[in-house]
């Protein structure tokens, strides 16, 4: 048998098909070779990134000489690489996940056992030697016991969401749902308690989070994606990849101005001090706010590539681009610190009383001190873009919140540098954040807000 398997594989007048296109006559292996010079319906190597050429031999050579993907080939192939590890690393984790999850299962399993025999154990005992009730003798045990099994239930209860942390544990209380397509921001008007969102449907919606939870009203007049917001005393400010900024009075929630803003997509937005700050290729612009109008102040240069993260303090503005991370002196906006760092392009940006956060395109969290610009801890655990950055402080502890590409959010306390929870609660990738009274808003790629 082994004998005949060999010969059929390298026998001439074996009946093979062409490789190129199923509808091909059938061929004998010996014709194969000849066929393939003449065959009509060669594809080009890159028809799996959307090329369409399809031809013969001749023209197929002609092509890959002008083919827009051929110079893109490398670049290509190290995303195809990439993508493939991350493939593997998210099959690994939910490996391990289902691993926890039946542990936690046997875990529950245990305890419940303990549990009834404890009590049998107490019924015993209550009746004495004597038959005299001594319940009253073991209250105190049970009641230490009780307590110390809810503390055991109250971490197996958090299944998949991380580590235990005794101050606060996040879990999603409801969804936002109403957008037709990706989420890429979020903004909180706390006078209000409204909460504003905007979309790849080229909408904002805006969403009541005190009473009764659903959208008063969805906002039109951009004509590309809206990607960024940004609220100023009683005006909201969106802008998107149309190129314009648009200002929204809040009161009744009409539009009250349109500015073209740039030449390419408005990325980010932020406000401080009466001015508007707005981010895109190479450049941020900056705007003084003059009732509903917006008037061209400064344009801030130097920058290597997308300005996608812009964060306003008190006395400082912070821009992300590529490896960069720049500090700019509000009052004279001139620039006074430049971060460097890795990981390609910053995504996001956060800051703390005590620190720099930057998110990356390359999974990374970078940390410096805010005081003498050294950076302190590079933070690891998303696999994929880190696309959005939060901050929630208290007198006692800050906590930072990542958003990423992996679908996942993290809880980062900023005492120790680690990760203190892992919320799985999107169905994809996690795109803008927002904080407001203790409440964690998330938006993402499956269409919707959640809020916990």
């Amino acid at each position: 048998l082994s004998v005949g398997r060999d010969h059929e594989s390298s026998c001439d007048y074996r009946p093979v098909r062409c490789p190129n296109n199923p509808s091909c006559p059938p061929l004998l292996k010996m014709n194969l070779e000849a066929h393939l010079k003449e065959c009509e319906h060669i594809k080009c190597p890159h028809s799996k990134y959307g090329c369409t050429f399809i031809g013969n031999q001749d023209t197929y050579e002609t092509h890959l000489e002008m083919c827009k993907f051929e110079g893109l080939k490398e670049f290509l192939q190290q995303t195809d690489d990439r993508f493939h590890e991350m493939q593997v690393a998210m099959a690994q984790k939910d490996q391990e996940i289902a691993f926890l999850r039946s542990m936690l299962g046997k875990l529950s399993e245990k305890i419940d056992q303990l549990e009834k025999n404890l009590e049998l154990k107490f019924e015993q005992a209550e009746r004495g030697p004597d038959g005299v009730p001594q319940g009253c003798l073991h209250a105190e045990p049970c009641s230490l016991f009780q307590d110390e099994l809810s503390h055991i239930n109250a971490r197996l209860n958090m299944g998949i969401l991380g580590s235990y942390d005794p101050q606060q544990i996040f879990k999603c209380k409801g969804t936002f749902v109403g957008h037709q397509g990706p989420v890429w921001c979020l903004c909180v008007y706390s006078i209000g308690d409204l909460l504003f969102s905007g979309s790849s449907d080229k909408t904002i919606k805006v969403w009541d989070t005190c009473t009764t939870y659903k959208c008063q009203k969805t906002l039109e007049g951009h004509d590309g994606i809206v990607l960024a917001l940004c609220i100023q005393g009683n005006k909201l400010y969106s802008g998107s990849a149309d190129c314009t900024i648009i200002v929204w009075d809040i009161q009744n929630l009409q539009k009250v101005n349109t500015i073209r803003a740039h030449d390419n997509p408005v990325c980010t937005l932020v406000s401080s001090h009466n001015m508007l700050f707005s981010g895109s290729l190479k450049a941020i612009k900056v705007w003084d706010i003059v009732g509903t109008e917006l008037k061209l102040k400064k344009e801030l240069t130097g920058l290597n590539h997308w300005v996608r993260a812009l964060v306003a303090s008190q006395n400082y503005l912070y821009s992300g681009s590529y490896q960069t991370i720049k500090i700019w002196d509000i009052r004279n906006l001139e620039c006074v610190h430049v971060l460097q760092t890795s990981g390609g392009s910053v995504y996001s940006i956060a800051v703390t009383n005590h620190h720099i956060v930057c998110g990356t395109y390359e999974n990374l969290i970078h940390v410096w001190d805010i005081e003498t610009k050294e950076q302190v801890r590079t933070l690891t655990g998303h696999v994929g873009t880190v696309y959005a950055l939060a901050v929630i402080s208290t007198p006692d502890q800050t906590k930072v919140f990542s958003a990423s590409y992996d679908r996942s959010l993290r809880v980062w306390s900023m005492d120790n540098m680690i990760c203190t929870q892992t919320l799985l609660r999107h169905q994809g990738s996690v795109t803008a954040l927002a904080v407001s009274r203790g409440r964690l808003f998330s938006g993402a790629v499956d269409s919707t807000v959640k809020v916990g």
